[in-house]
């Protein structure tokens, strides 16, 4: 596979006769591979692989080309042309005491102007008397104004000044008067630039190229309208380019790699072609086998080196007792647990997306759970957390989303935007998940959430990566998704009122179909966000009502649960319940059959618990011995227990 001529390059050249100035954003701090420079001369490295092909070029000649960074390729772009010299602005040279220094000039430092030693830069020799005079030297920002006035105003052959780091010197320059007569002068420069002979006759400008990650990062002053300006863009690297850069690179972990470059490609999407060297000299390092490239891509991009979807432990978990233990966390769920683990099993197999070859990063699963109040949804997520990473006491990142209602509350997940309070925090969603890469992410009530705030999934479910406020990406790609909500449960007229209601009596298929519908309508009509329905795909799992006998094992469970807190906290004392007790609990709880597995609790929180603790707290003589609860009464100031002894 042969390298093409960017097509941002070939923008770059036809650009030189054309605008003085050249503002260069995007991707500028990766690195790119150009074709020879005997191919790029002749026009093959901007051919078509066919007219390639007529002029002789081998169809496999990716080992021909040449790696640059953005400063370089300008200068070889110039080169090209006919430029005599480039200039080049830079800000790490020099000691590191001289930084705190104030220069000669009397303002603070702002870097230096060098003419590089590569030969595409051109001799220093054709700059004009008072630049020369400036190389490596230690400027001020009048000083760099002064060496950017007589570049540009230079009537000699074609010379050229860069400023790879645009943003942070318009920084500097900004709140200053010499900083607002820098900004002036680079805009009035743009504006009386001439064009100058090229040796070989064509016509071009003394250009200034600047550099920045974003437009926006320039300061308001810096004139991005100017019609001397033209902005050219650097794009993420495609499928194209990262093929290229695969069979590039991949070469460095040894004779057969090349099988593997497809491979390497598609686990990189989303990464720059910097990134698919260090990963291919990081499998060097580790020694992994050229089949399991993509498991280093993985570890590069969340930057985690052990793989619990990729573990032995995990699989055999699932795979011996994850029914079991799911069904024993989460009670009368036995469908939604089947779903769920479905959907587990595809992650821990790395077959989430399979289908869709074009978006390989997406999470490793995604599950919204759908079902009434206290069935289950959150104590089911907290199972999986606990079942992925082998720990009892895992608990999944949970988001309430009922807390994000507001559009503002936006920058609480991915931070604010610059200028603004808190920018330097970061969001609470982007740095939970820089920090626990792999995770359970739990998003309760999604349905709660600002409609504008759900936008921010459609990158995550799609792509698994989100940007923050700083510009900075997120991957997900490892994070298990759960989304949960308790919609068409009760249904409302425009004005909030109650117009019917679900209840444990329902037929599990009308419950089902109910709820299908009602999430169905609310992305498709009340919020218009179909796209966002369709990315969570298959994986709607609904968690039907506890049945009457599901709310009698809750029932035990509680009851056990009490006793034993108990039997901790005073003496060993032993808890017993008659029959009778017993059945009267069990009716109230059915009667709060609606509430799920919460209605059973709360029944014995208000029936059992809070007249326990009133009589273990006046009768201290009780630690230590066997209490039996007789039977529940109803007395004057709520209910009440008889006791004995």
């Amino acid at each position: 596979m042969a390298i093409d001529l960017p097509a941002w390059v070939r923008e770059l050249d036809l650009a030189l006769p054309l605008s003085p100035q050249i503002l260069i954003i995007g991707n500028v701090r990766d690195q790119y591979l150009l074709p020879p420079e005997d191919q790029a001369a002749d026009g093959q490295g901007g051919a078509s692989a066919g007219e390639r092909q007529e002029h002789g070029a081998a169809e496999d000649d990716t080992d021909d080309a040449e790696q640059y960074d953005v400063v370089q390729v300008i200068g070889r772009v110039c080169a090209r042309r006919g430029y005599q010299a480039v200039l080049v602005h830079d800000v790490a040279g020099g000691d590191a005491a001289e930084w705190r220094k104030t220069v000669p000039q009397g303002g603070p430092c702002a870097g230096r102007m060098e003419i590089p030693a590569d030969p595409a830069f051109g001799d220093r020799a054709a700059l004009p008397e008072g630049v020369r005079a400036l190389l490596g030297t230690e400027l001020d920002i009048r000083g760099v104004r002064g060496a950017v006035t007589e570049t540009v105003k230079h009537r000699g052959q074609p010379v050229a000044a860069i400023f790879p780091y645009a943003a942070r010197l318009a920084g500097l320059a900004r709140g200053s008067q010499d900083g607002v007569a820098f900004l002036t002068a680079a805009e009035a420069l743009g504006h009386a630039a001439t064009r100058v002979q090229a040796p070989d006759g064509r016509t071009v400008y003394n250009t200034v190229f600047w550099i920045s990650e974003r437009q926006e990062d320039l300061p308001a002053a810096f004139t991005v309208a100017s019609q001397a300006l033209r902005i050219i863009t650097i794009p993420e690297p495609d499928l194209a380019t990262r093929n290229a850069a695969a069979r590039f690179y991949i070469e460095i972990l040894g004779p057969g790699a090349q099988a593997h470059t497809e491979k390497l490609s598609s686990a990189t999407h989303g990464l720059r072609v910097a990134d698919i060297e260090a990963i291919c000299r990081m499998a060097a390092d580790l020694g992994t086998p050229l089949p399991r490239v993509e498991e280093v891509a993985r570890q590069y991009r969340v930057g985690v080196v052990e793989n619990p979807w990729a573990s032995r432990a995990l699989t055999d978990r699932i795979r011996t007792d994850g029914e079991k233990y799911l069904n024993k966390r989460v009670l009368g769920q036995r469908s939604a647990v089947r779903k769920t683990l479905d959907i587990l099993m595809r992650s821990a197999t790395g077959l989430t997306g399979a289908q869709a070859s074009s978006s390989p990063n997406r999470p490793r699963g995604v599950i919204f759970l759908a079902g009434p109040t206290g069935v289950g949804k959150t104590e089911l997520a907290k199972s999986l957390a606990a079942m992925i990473h082998g720990d009892k006491d895992a608990e999944p990142i949970r988001f309430d989303m009922s807390e994000f209602g507001a559009e503002h509350a936006r920058q609480r997940l991915i931070g604010a935007p610059p200028g603004y309070v808190g920018y330097d925090a970061g969001g609470e969603l982007v740095n939970a998940v820089r920090a626990h890469p792999v995770s359970v992410l739990l998003f309760d009530e999604i349905d709660k959430a600002n409609p504008l705030i759900l936008d921010l999934f459609l990158q995550i479910l799609e792509d698994g990566r989100l940007t923050d406020g700083r510009g900075a990406t997120v991957h997900f790609t490892e994070c298990l998704l759960v989304f949960t909500s308790n919609l068409g449960v009760i249904a409302r007229d425009a004005n909030g009122a109650e117009l019917s209601r679900l209840t444990w009596q329902d037929p599990p298929a009308k419950v089902e179909a109910h709820l299908q519908a009602s999430f169905e309508n609310f992305f498709d009509k009340e919020i218009g966000r179909p796209e966002l329905r369709n990315r969570f795909g298959d994986n709607f799992v609904v968690m039907h009502f506890i049945e009457p006998e599901i709310a009698r094992l809750i029932l035990d469970k509680s009851l056990d649960s009490v006793a034993g807190r108990v039997a901790e906290m005073h003496g060993g004392a032993q808890l017993r319940f008659s029959p009778t007790a017993r059945e009267q609990l069990a009716e109230a709880a059915l009667e709060a059959l609606d509430q799920g597995g919460r209605g059973v609790s709360n029944v014995v929180e208000t029936r059992l618990v809070n007249p326990l603790a009133r009589t273990l707290f006046l009768k201290p003589s009780l630690v230590g011995r066997e209490i039996t609860v007789e039977e529940f009464i109803t007395g004057p100031e709520g209910p009440e227990l008889r006791t004995t002894p």
